[in-house]
């Protein structure tokens, strides 16, 4: 009798250690992501009927950012709102390492960014990845260039920093720069996220506006991320808020009203 007892006894730890080992599994499973590519060259063609120098498409993953990419040039009107899109002060070219891409943020500008407004315009949904549980289900950027090549990006860094958005000017990096440009994204980013990111890797930042702070024009959002490489799969990262989170945090915390504007 008491065997049988030992027994049963040794088959419960057994079973209980082997679905806490799949419960652990299971939690650190990654996700795969469901973003897929599309093809954009209608949308392109499309938007060319404006008159802007049109450079490429943009879709973010969990967004309703869908938007042609247009060459400001010095001439082109950054201001209209006949139609929506996001632009770069730069030329890219097959020669780019580092894209560069800015569009409007008009309402979400409020300590409490809105998520899931499909009534927002240009990169107003940027905003949503101030939200840890937000960038945990949606880390992916689709990017198509001048030439119809689509491809996606893995977000690798997100920013709220008081700083301008002169990298808009400049889309080719020597491999130093690249290194410096990297380390500043993960040192400054409010996430600290697994993902690699090297000198041998295409990048793409996003930026916008924000008055998250009150009422100044310094403040930008940024999104890095870097080109998915051969053979990678779409799985997401593991993300954690580290210690530039704290200060976006506490002003959260304040509950301030989102404006409108």
């Amino acid at each position: 009798m008491k065997g049988k007892k030992k027994l049963y006894l040794i088959f419960g730890v057994i079973i209980i250690f082997v679905a806490a080992c799949i419960l652990f599994l299971y939690q650190n499973m990654s996700k795969t992501s469901d973003f897929t590519i599309k093809d954009e060259s209608s949308k392109i063609e499309n938007a060319k009927k404006y008159g802007d120098d049109v450079v490429g498409w943009l879709r973010v993953e969990g967004t309703n950012i869908d938007l042609p990419l247009i060459a400001r040039n010095n001439v082109a009107d950054v201001s209209r709102r006949d139609y929506e899109f996001a632009w770069t002060n730069s030329f890219p070219d097959e020669k780019s390492n580092h894209f560069t891409f800015i569009s409007h943020n008009i309402r979400n500008v409020s300590s409490n960014p809105i998520v899931g407004d499909d009534s927002m315009t240009y990169f107003e949904q940027l905003m949503s990845f101030i939200y840890p549980d937000f960038v945990e289900e949606n880390q992916f950027v689709e990017f198509t260039d001048s030439s119809g090549e689509t491809v996606i990006y893995r977000i690798y860094g997100i920013t709220l920093i008081d700083e301008g958005q002169s990298l808009s000017y400049y889309d080719t990096f020597t491999k130093k720069e690249l290194r410096e440009y990297i380390k500043k994204a993960k040192d400054e980013s409010m996430y600290d996220m697994d993902v690699e990111v090297s000198d041998d890797d295409r990048l793409l930042t996003l930026y916008t506006c924000t008055r998250f702070y009150g009422s100044t024009d310094s403040y930008s959002f940024r999104v890095d991320a870097r080109k998915l490489r051969e053979g990678e799969k779409m799985k997401y990262s593991m993300v954690e808020t580290n210690e530039n989170y704290a200060k976006i945090a506490e002003k959260m915390e304040e509950g301030e009203s989102n404006e409108e504007v």
